[in-house]
């Protein structure tokens, strides 16, 4: 049963303009080692972390809480590859203590850009 549905869109060139002006600060503020190491190894590293971005965004309104709101921290939420090259969710720390109390069983994340946008949807299945 689906749980919750979120959606966001993101101005690329917006994350591009802040990872240039706060660098490192920002990268290690708002994603994991892992999506760092996986954002940089990449041609579009502005574009994957832009998408990184917005899934955190769709994740937290498919849940139903805001980011900050509900103690959950930028980097409580992880979008990673699989063996596949299928992003995926992870959560830890408050994110994953809220979806135990919302029995969230299972998490799907599409991404895609184009041009200056990009999109990430979230699904959250009980």
């Amino acid at each position: 049963m689906i749980f919750g549905i979120g959606v966001d869109l993101v101005k690329i060139p917006r994350i591009a303009a802040a990872l240039g002006r706060f660098g490192e600060r920002f990268k290690n503020k708002v994603f994991t080692p892992q999506e760092i190491a996986y954002c940089d190894g990449n041609s579009q590293s502005a574009n994957n972390y832009a998408l990184r971005f917005a899934a955190k965004e769709a994740f937290s309104k498919a849940l139903g809480v805001g980011l900050r709101r509900h103690g959950i921290r930028w980097r409580d939420v992880e979008v990673v590859p699989t063996s596949l090259g299928r992003p995926e969710v992870r959560v830890s720390g408050r994110a994953a203590e809220l979806c135990e109390t919302a029995e969230i069983k299972g998490m799907f994340v599409s991404l895609t850009d184009e041009g200056d946008f990009g999109i990430a949807v979230v699904v959250l299945e009980r």
